[in-house]
């Protein structure tokens, strides 16, 4: 059966009880009629039965109206409730409904009070669309909920942003940067509560940060300063290059200190990143210049009287605590004043310096008159080998002093009668001596000549030699890489390739038969200009083997020397030939940082000697760091 046809013999139901109940007050009334006058009267007669069953029937009758309004209530299911159903029929069906406390409605119709009982229609669904408020930190309250809409439109609006626990009437608000869960829920008689869950959500702002300056000169040991404003966190600041500047940070006052080295420093400001703000940076560039040194001498000038005399009669520097410096061939210096006793005449050069300041010089004659003389030499040439020196004697009649031809071959000093030549560089220099003359004899010179070879290293490659990257004597490295050779390998599963490269340093063996970490092998030092042929890696570890965590250790330097990449430690262990049972005997430990970056924050890749492979990950593992360079 339809649901149309159920309306159908349901209104034909109520039509069919509407005339019952006029046949019953017809019968009533006939009945009435044919009963006696004594039988109409008195208490419980006939008429007063009748007026009870007419009464009764009038009740009915109203009844069966009021249900019949009922019955069409729940055949049409219109978005309405009973109550307001009923009230669209005043007055042409019924009189009135009012409702009583226990929500039951009294129909009233026809003089009778009807009671009817509200049936909630559950299976009627209240629509209900939220859209929460999503937005940037703007220090403005702001309502959780920009839109809230019910079908039905006067449905109760209820929300909750503790779970559910408590509710409250008014939409919620929100002014700091957070994500809050909304429970809004709407109910109505004879409809199913809705609840609907969103989330409103406060970004936090971009930071700010105001320089007073972003630029400055300073020229040590001078310092500067520059203020912060606006900023929305707390600052900190750090300088890309210490040597030329540092910076400190009190209160919004941002103190600049000039370094010892000349050049350029970056200085970032930071402003942290606060509840409503993200972090922001600014960056000042300081410009820090040496300091000037004042510097004046006297050169000595006279005649020679068997006295010793120093070259410089006066010497003048500030600042007083400058470093002075004495040369009298210009590539050899000294802290002790160079003196002058036999006729002669040579230049004196002073240099001043001191950490943050250009260094200063004056070169000035120093002469004593000579005589005639003789002077005759031990030897005449020499050959020697670079950074090698010799020596040969001098007898003459007077006083002897020497000086090179060529200083960029070779350099020359003179104790007594003995004549030290030192090397500089490759070629041939001549070396003149001279005896000063006194009161019975003229000058008198004599040439030496001297040819310094290079002592170049010219293997084939560098791999596997010990390295002096300073010039101070004594190995500090192995040579893992050759650019001039280049090549590639692979060590655990890690393939390395080595690049070449031209326009390279010379380099020549300071040292030969070196015995290290590494075995014995010879030493090679640098010098000249040009590129660096090979790549080093440091013969201990840094910072007596500490440990530290990948975030600290990457970034780990010492002047030059730096953490290699995971292909730089790829081309260690494979050109050295390092493997998983000989790497002890070279002194290392089983695992080093790379300064490379694994896949995810905080993590890196690490060399684990022991398995024979290079591998990422380790968030808070602390390894050891062994630092390489470029030589």
């Amino acid at each position: 059966m339809s649901c149309e046809d159920e309306k159908n013999m349901k209104t034909k139901d109520v039509r069919g009880i509407t005339i019952i109940s006029l046949v019953v007050t017809i019968v009533v009334l006939l009945i009435l009629a044919g009963v006696s006058i004594s039988t109409l009267v008195g208490e419980n007669g006939v008429v007063d039965n009748a007026k009870k069953i007419q009464n009764d029937t009038y009740y009915q009758i109203a009844s069966e109206e009021v249900n019949q309004l009922v019955l069409e209530h729940k055949l049409t299911k219109k978005d309405e409730t009973l109550e307001e159903f009923l009230t669209s029929k005043v007055p042409s069906r019924i009189d009135g409904v009012t409702r009583k406390d226990d929500n039951t409605l009294i129909v009233k119709k026809n003089g009778y009070e009807i009671e009817v009982e509200e049936v909630k229609a559950e299976s009627q669904t209240l629509t209900l669309d939220v859209v929460p408020y999503v937005g940037t930190y703007d220090g403005q309250l702001h309502d959780m909920l920009t839109s809230v809409n019910v079908l039905p439109s006067d449905a109760k609006i209820e929300y909750s942003i503790d779970n559910g626990k408590t509710y409250i009437e008014n939409i919620p608000q929100i002014i700091n940067a957070s994500s809050v869960s909304v429970i809004v829920k709407a109910s109505r008689d004879e409809y199913k509560t809705e609840t609907v869950t969103k989330t409103a959500v406060v970004n936090k702002a971009e930071g700010k940060l105001t320089l007073s300056e972003i630029s400055g000169t300073i020229t040590y040991p001078n310092n500067t300063a520059f203020t912060v404003s606006k900023n929305t966190g707390t600052l900190s600041v750090s300088s890309n290059n210490n040597n030329i500047a540092t910076a400190s940070v009190s209160g919004n006052t941002v103190a600049v200190k000039s370094g010892t080295t000349a050049g350029k420093a970056t200085i970032t400001v930071t402003s942290a990143e606060a509840s409503n703000y993200t972090a922001k940076s600014a960056t000042y560039e300081a410009t820090v210049n040496n300091g000037t040194i004042s510097l004046s001498a006297t050169p000595y000038t006279g005649t020679y009287d068997g006295k010793a005399h120093k070259a410089l009669t006066n010497v003048s520097v500030n600042p007083s605590d400058a470093k002075l410096e004495y040369s009298i061939n210009g590539g050899t210096y000294s802290t002790t004043m160079p003196t002058i006793t036999n006729t002669s005449s040579f230049t004196v050069t002073v240099r001043a310096s001191k950490a943050g300041y250009k260094t200063q010089s004056t070169t000035q004659t120093v002469k004593v008159n000579k005589a005639n003389g003789s002077l005759s030499l031990s030897s005449y040439s020499s050959t020697i080998t670079y950074p090698n020196s010799t020596s040969f004697t001098a007898s003459g009649t007077g006083s002897i002093s020497a000086w090179s031809s060529n200083t960029g071959v070779a350099t020359v000093s003179v104790s007594g009668n003995t004549v030290t030549v030192k090397s500089i560089g490759v070629g041939s220099a001549t070396i003149t001596v001279k005896s000063a003359s006194n009161t019975n004899y003229n000058e008198k010179t004599a040439t030496y000549t001297v040819t310094v070879k290079n002592p170049t290293f010219t293997g084939d490659s560098g791999v596997g030699y010990y390295a002096d990257t300073d010039g101070d004597g004594t190995p500090d490295g192995i040579i893992f890489e050759d650019f001039k050779v280049g090549g590639s390998g692979k060590w655990g599963k890690t393939e390395y390739t080595i690049p070449t490269a031209t326009g390279l340093k010379e380099y020549y063996v300071s040292k030969t038969n070196y015995n290290g970490q590494f075995g014995t092998k010879d030493v090679l030092s640098a010098r000249g200009s040009g590129n660096a042929r090979f790549n080093v890696m440091a013969l201990s570890d840094y910072n007596n083997s500490a440990t530290y965590t990948f975030t600290n250790a990457k970034s780990i330097t010492s002047g030059e020397w730096r953490v290699p990449t995971r292909f730089e430690l790829a081309a260690f262990g494979g050109e050295l030939g390092i493997t998983t049972s000989n790497y002890s005997g070279y002194g290392l430990k089983a695992t080093y940082w790379s300064s490379s970056d694994y896949s995810g924050s905080g993590t890196g890749y690490y060399v684990y000697f022991s398995y024979g492979n290079i591998v990422g990950n380790y968030l808070n593992e602390k390894f050891p760091v062994r630092l390489a360079r470029t030589f």
